[in-house]
Formats: C-alpha cells, sequence, structure tokens
C-alpha cells in the first residue's frame, strides 16, 4: 500500500514532530515573552462608540473587533525600521510556497485532500503559518503528490489555471500587503487577515473571464517564469539583507516575535521538497540543494529553486508521452 511506503513513514514521524515544535515554540514564545499581555494593553475594554488606536470597529461584532485588534497592534509593532524589513523578506518568501499549493490545487488527478488551498491558506493565518505548513507537507506527502508518476496531461497544469493563480497571488497578496506595509493603516491591516479569501476570489474571477476550456496549454512557460523571479528577487533581498547588517542587528533578530513561524514554516516546506526525488540519487541531491542554498539565497530561494528543477521534470514527462 502506498500510504506504507518507507518515504510516507519517515514523513509521518518528520512532519508532526515538526507540528508538535512549532506549536511549543511559537505559543510557548508568545507565553514566555508576555506578549498576549502587552497586545491586550493595547486592546482594553471600551466604552460603546469609543475608540483606541487599535481597538476599532473593523466589523461591529465586538468579539471579531477584539480579536482583530491584538492581531493589528501586533502588526504594527512589526512596522518599525527594525522588524519590518524581515517582515518583507519573510512574506516574500512565502510567496513561491503559497503559489506552488495553488498550482498543485489545479493538478489534473490531485489527491482530494489538496483540492482547496484556501483551507490550508486560512489555517495558516488562523492556527500559524509553521505549524500549518508542517501539516500540509505531511498531507502532500503521504498522498502521493509529492511523487508524481509520468502521467503525461495528467500532471499538467494549465495556461490558464497558472495565470489564474499568479493573478491572485498579485491581487490578494503583493498589491494588498503593499497596501498594508505603506499605508500602516489598522483597517487595512485588518483587512490583510483574510488575504487567502481575496487570493482565491481574484483567481476565480479571473478564469472566468478566461477559463481553463479556452485555454488548456500547459501553463510551463508561466510557472517557471515565476519561480526564476522568485528565486531572483528573494535571493537579491537575501543578499542584501545580510551584507547590510551588522553581526548585533542580525542577532536582535532573534528577538522577533514571530522568527519560529518563519522558521518552522520554511523549514517543514525546505523538507517537503526532498520528497520530489524519484530515486536516492535525486532526493541527496535536493537535501544538499537545500543545505547549500538556504545560507546563500535564502529559504524562499532555496525553495523556487527546488520546484522550479520539480516543474521541468514533470514538463520533460509530457513532452516525452507525447512523442511516443
Amino acid at each position: 500500500m502506498t500510504f506504507l511506503k518507507p518515504s510516507n513513514a519517515i514523513a509521518l514521524a518528520v512532519f508532526p514532530s515538526l507540528v508538535a515544535l512549532a506549536c511549543h515554540f511559537i505559543f510557548g514564545h508568545a507565553a514566555e515573552s508576555l506578549l498576549l499581555p502587552k497586545l491586550k494593553a493595547q486592546c482594553p475594554q471600551i466604552s460603546l462608540g469609543e475608540e483606541t488606536p487599535y481597538r476599532l470597529p473593523y466589523t461591529g461584532a465586538q468579539s471579531i473587533d477584539e480579536a482583530l485588534c491584538g492581531i493589528v497592534a501586533f502588526f504594527h509593532a512589526s512596522f518599525g525600521p527594525q522588524v519590518a524589513p524581515f517582515l518583507t523578506y519573510f512574506l516574500l518568501s512565502c510567496a513561491p510556497i503559497l503559489a506552488h499549493v495553488y498550482f498543485e490545487s489545479y493538478r489534473p488527478n490531485r489527491p482530494f485532500t489538496l483540492a482547496f488551498p484556501l483551507v490550508f491558506a486560512l489555517a495558516m493565518q488562523l492556527l500559524s503559518f509553521g505549524a500549518t505548513f508542517s501539516v500540509y507537507w505531511l498531507v502532500f506527502v503521504v498522498s502521493g503528490a509529492a511523487q508524481s508518476p509520468s502521467l503525461g496531461r495528467q500532471t499538467m497544469v494549465t495556461k490558464a489555471h497558472a495565470q489564474s493563480t499568479l493573478f491572485g497571488i498579485f491581487i490578494g497578496m503583493i498589491i494588498l500587503t503593499g497596501c498594508m506595509m505603506v499605508l500602516q493603516d489598522p483597517y487595512i491591516t485588518a483587512i490583510w487577515q483574510a488575504f487567502p479569501v481575496a487570493v482565491s476570489v481574484a483567481s476565480f474571477f479571473h478564469l472566468l473571464v478566461r477559463p481553463a476550456s479556452q485555454h488548456p496549454d500547459s501553463g510551463f512557460e508561466i510557472i517557471r517564469g515565476f519561480y526564476l523571479a522568485s528565486f531572483i528577487i528573494i535571493s537579491s533581498l537575501h543578499l542584501s539583507f545580510i551584507t547590510s547588517k551588522s553581526m548585533d542587528e542580525l542577532k536582535a533578530l532573534l528577538s522577533i516575535s514571530f522568527k519560529w513561524d518563519a522558521v518552522f514554516g520554511l523549514l517543514a516546506s525546505l523538507l517537503g521538497t526532498v520528497w520530489f526525488g524519484r530515486n536516492l540519487k535525486q532526493i541527496l541531491g535536493l537535501l544538499a540543494w537545500n543545505l547549500l542554498a538556504t545560507p546563500l539565497v535564502g529559504p524562499g530561494a532555496a525553495f523556487a529553486g527546488a520546484v522550479l528543477w520539480r516543474e521541468s521534470r514533470l514538463h520533460e514527462d509530457i513532452k516525452s508521452v507525447k512523442t511516443e
């Protein structure tokens, strides 16, 4: 049985452990650093009609507005000059990972558990990136999606689906995140929390205008271009980031509240790419790539390089099937 394969057994040992560690460090750090009391202090109980800088009528529902107040206060504390560059770097590094989730949901014959990327994206917002994507990669591996066999067009993401995904990422993540970082308005920050919904909605409407039935050709060139651009942008930002900071400034990053979220989410995603390998040589090559590329170009760029390699292999499979 596929589920009992040795590679799945390893995944069942690795990724649940990452979930447990992510929850321990992410939520444990929040408790140890007294983050929650600090956020609560910025969201005091107020009378009807009163407002504080972050306790605002975002939705009109008191319980939701109270929760959003703490979230907004947390993000606005990250907009300072010491933390904002790392937040930008972190969010850009997540872009190719989120795009991968959407691309996989459009791949023919994909497992049912991967058909709803919005579920994982919203869970990321509610339960943390680190814990959620440790679960995602476990599902991705044990479902058999990681080692897609040579199925010709059955593995192909169409041009329409590739375009709709990138349009959704651009509108829901890039534009909305840019507005949040530049405007630093509490209402925009509150709206940003639902950016996965914006990604999915924008993708849906793009498909209405350019349906897959009318644009069934391969989207490989578009996907390859996106991952190449991601690699260049993230690696450039990574090099600029580490060369422009002093050792003391880099050490200061260890005190950032959301560092563990980034660590475990990116670590799980990089480990997940190791299962792209179809034989021992490829597995060791992917492992070596991640170990070498992560410190040199950054984890986001390392991930983009690994998924680009996988997409190229799948594209070669499709071409070989067509020529038979």
